[in-house]
């Protein structure tokens, strides 16, 4: 794990979130209705840009959600839903309590 990687992940501990599994993610996404658009997959750096930990970065994997039932982008500006779920879907990604660690990077929706 670099250091970049570990200090990201030290960081979120320390705010009470914790690396799940893959599978742990698409488990608690299939609860409130979404899934994870693999095929959106965007390999890059994520930085702080402001705050206490600005300038600090870590390398990631952002993905899409859909819908299951719809098969739509969550996010779609028009169609997607936006209900309960859809409120702790944003609730979940804002604070960021669902993530994995995958091949030296966060996974994260």
């Amino acid at each position: 794990m670099t250091d970049s990687l570990q200090r990201e992940v030290d960081r979120r501990k320390a705010r009470g979130n914790s690396p799940v599994t893959v599978a742990e993610m698409n488990r608690r996404l299939a609860a409130i209705g979404y899934k994870m658009d693999r095929t959106m997959d965007c390999h890059g750096n994520s930085r702080y840009m402001t705050g206490e930990f600005a300038g600090e970065s870590y390398p990631c994997i952002t993905t899409g959600v859909k819908e299951i039932d719809t098969g739509i982008s969550a996010y779609h500006y028009q169609d997607a839903r936006r209900d309960a779920n859809f409120r702790e879907l944003q609730r979940i990604r804002f604070h960021e309590e669902l993530y994995a660690v995958v091949r030296g990077k966060i996974l994260e929706i």
